[in-house]
């Protein structure tokens, strides 16, 4: 059985929700993942301040993810190999980069959230030796088809 996952959207995405929940569905059981997650897209605004609350950092960023077993009511000692979690995403952030990169927004967005699913599996780009972009170029191979499907509205 697959993992469950919900996407949260605001109405002018709404028409990629279905396509952001199988991107991530792939993705998680790529990574062997079965546990619950929640994409949800949000607005410079609230990343920002997540971005701020959660990593010290000022100002908005593309992704966020929030694994439940990183949660402080988590069992001491005990690692949940699927824990679940929460990724957002920033389509605003997101189209800016697809802009600077010369990226299509929709490929953009999807690698977007492949990154945060991977974060959620427990790769780590700012510590590992470059095991999550490997994985992450594997998985964007692997998952063409639904990288393809994503058009999102221009100007996220």
């Amino acid at each position: 059985m697959g993992a469950a996952v919900e996407v949260v959207v605001p109405p002018e995405f709404e028409q990629v929700r279905g396509q952001l929940a199988d991107l991530a569905a792939a993705a998680l059981e790529a990574e062997g993942l079965s546990a619950p997650v929640v994409v949800s897209l949000i607005d410079e605004h609230t990343i920002a301040s997540l971005n701020g609350r959660y990593r010290g950092v000022d100002g908005p960023t593309d992704v966020l993810s929030f694994r439940y077993a990183d949660d402080a009511s988590a069992w001491p000692g005990e690692q949940d190999p699927s824990p679940g979690g929460e990724v957002a995403v920033c389509p605003a952030v997101v189209h800016r980069y697809a802009l600077e990169e010369k990226e299509d927004p929709g490929r953009q967005l999807g690698w977007t959230v492949v990154h945060g699913i991977l974060h959620l599996a427990g790769y780590d780009h700012e510590t590992d030796r470059g095991e999550m972009r490997r994985r992450e170029q594997e998985l964007l191979r692997e998952l063409e088809p639904l990288l393809g499907a994503l058009v999102p509205k221009a100007g996220g």
